[in-house]
């Protein structure tokens, strides 16, 4: 009969099909894997394999006679900003801070907010432009029409990546930020500043509290908003400072308030903060301000039945699994300690012993979106892949610090940013850091969470004999970075550190989903 193997994972669904008969070792057919729907071990997990598993089916054009589950354990992973409280207060004003690296124009800007349609109408005094859905040649039109009307143009808010271009048709010299999300929420007809710095500075008028007080017209008594304001455009090439209109409600600032702490059915909880690079003091400073930790929480109570809801047996724990799977390495005879490198958690399994540890390959990833200030779906591929400067359209400044000659020149979008090497093209990434200081952070990220909850298990275990064979197996295994950082973090304990190769064809993955198989047909 077909039987499947199905590991639900944080990140990632895994499932095994072989055919087993008494007596006979499994016949492994085909093993699948697809993003988990839900959470790990939720009701809704149960989506996800049900696909995998009519996939398998068709491929294989026999029916899964039963479904093998481990014993599952829930983990939640998040990003928490665990802002000051005197942070919170904005006061009357809210802070832009654009994530481009290349606005137009240099120095100070202060006038009111005008859209540019308010700009067809008679003059008004000094003003700074909304520009939102225009493209940049309908824009630059509209706002060199203002000028030649009389019109007091002190720079130019843009949502989208339109800048450079812009100002290259209207001023060039004329402070311009762009990349500015939330331009729709600003309240048109309030005061504002912006400003831009020389390219590799900061903003200095917008950082200093006495000279945005005094630009806005804040009285002594908002102080304390300003100094808020100023303390969060600091470190910004460019940044936005708009005032609520008087008697109006405060307006919405960037920081959160401190989250509620560890909730008590909580097994194993671990956080993380973000790494800084000591190289970068003004990035240092906008990621230190902000508190920003990584948690993952392992939950005491178990998962929902999902077992049930797929009428799956379940055979053994998640450890026990792995153990077996990682067996099946060529070369590898026994396995004594395999390490379980996931997406939730790091498990590890020896004789007798497991031990599951909150915080794995998912933190890292949101470590990655927070230093980044990108979507999580972003982060996971930048965490993995090679990063470039694009110097020129043709020249990339390498993670090495060596340079390559493009045979093809770089998207406009791509040039003077960081961006991802990847096989379909250049990604951007939406921080001014170098290849070379980028690489460092995630490797950091990788040594405080992974490294460091290795270490945490191998101790909780009672430790390993020197001379040992270690075996990683999960996702964050098939990362060669993190397999390295594992090796140098071990290096002390002078331990023989592996990569699996689950049934001589499958690397570091499916350590579960095949090991649940064997359990099952050891147990027949």
């Amino acid at each position: 009969m077909i039987v499947a193997g199905v590991d639900v994972g944080n990140s990632t669904t895994e499932v095994a099909f072989a055919r087993v008969a008494p007596g006979r070792p499994p016949e492994f057919l085909l093993v699948l894997r697809s993003a988990t729907s839900g959470a790990k071990g939720s009701l809704a997990s149960a989506a996800a394999v049900h696909e995998l598993v009519d996939r398998g089916a068709r491929r294989l054009g026999e029916p899964v006679a039963r479904l093998l589950l481990a014993e599952l354990r829930p983990v939640e992973t998040s990003l928490v900003e665990r802002a000051h409280v005197d942070e919170l207060d904005l006061g009357r004003t809210a802070v832009a801070v654009p994530a481009s690296a290349t606005p137009s124009g240099r120095g100070v800007g202060v006038g009111v907010l005008r859209r540019l349609p308010a700009l067809a109408g008679a003059p008004g005094g000094a003003t700074i432009a909304i520009v939102e859905g225009e493209d940049f040649e309908q824009a630059a039109a509209l706002l060199r029409a203002a000028r030649s009307r009389g019109w007091d143009l002190r720079g130019a808010i843009v949502r989208g990546d339109d800048a450079v271009l812009i100002g290259n048709r209207v001023d060039p010299g004329l402070p311009i930020v762009d990349e500015v999300t939330g331009a729709s929420d600003l309240p048109e007809g309030a005061l504002a500043a912006i400003e831009v710095a020389e390219p590799g500075g900061s903003v200095i008028e917008l950082g200093d509290p006495l000279r945005l007080a005094v630009l806005l017209g804040l009285d002594p008594a908002e102080a304390r908003g300003a100094r808020n304001a100023a303390r969060h455009a600091l470190g910004n090439r460019c940044a936005v400072v708009a005032l609520a209109a008087g008697g109006a409600a405060p307006l919405a600032g960037r920081i959160a308030t401190p989250p509620a702490e560890a909730p008590d059915e909580a097994d194993d909880v671990f956080t993380i903060p973000l790494p800084a690079p000591p190289a970068d003091a003004a990035f240092a400073l906008r990621l230190r301000r902000r508190r920003v930790e990584g948690i993952a929480t392992l939950r005491s109570r178990p998962a929902e039945d999902l077992a049930g809801a797929l009428g799956a047996v379940v055979v053994c724990a998640e450890p026990q699994a792995a153990m077996l799977g990682a067996a099946t390495s060529p070369g590898a005879g026994s396995t004594p300690f395999v390490i379980d490198l996931g997406g939730g958690t790091v498990d590890l399994y020896r004789a007798g012993t497991s031990i599951v540890l909150a915080g794995a390959g998912e933190l890292v990833t949101r470590v990655c979106a927070g230093v980044l200030g990108c979507d999580v779906a972003l982060a996971e591929r930048a965490k993995r892949t090679r990063s470039v400067r694009v110097e020129t359209p043709f020249i990339l400044h390498h993670e090495d610090g060596s340079r390559s000659f493009r045979g093809e020149p770089a998207g406009p979008g791509a040039a003077g940013r960081l961006c991802l090497l990847e096989p379909r093209g250049l990604a951007p990434l939406p921080v001014p850091l170098a290849p070379e200081v980028w690489r460092e952070l995630r490797r950091r990220a990788k040594r405080a969470v992974l490294v460091a909850n290795v270490r945490r298990a191998l101790d909780r275990a009672g430790g390993v004999p020197r001379g040992e064979l270690v075996t990683l197996v999960g996702g964050s295994a098939t990362d060669h970075e993190v397999v390295e950082e594992v090796a140098a973090g071990l290096a002390d304990l002078d331990l023989a550190v592996a990569r699996a190769d689950v049934l001589g064809r499958h690397g570091p993955r499916a350590a579960v989903a095949v090991g649940l198989v064997l359990a099952f047909a050891e147990s027949r």
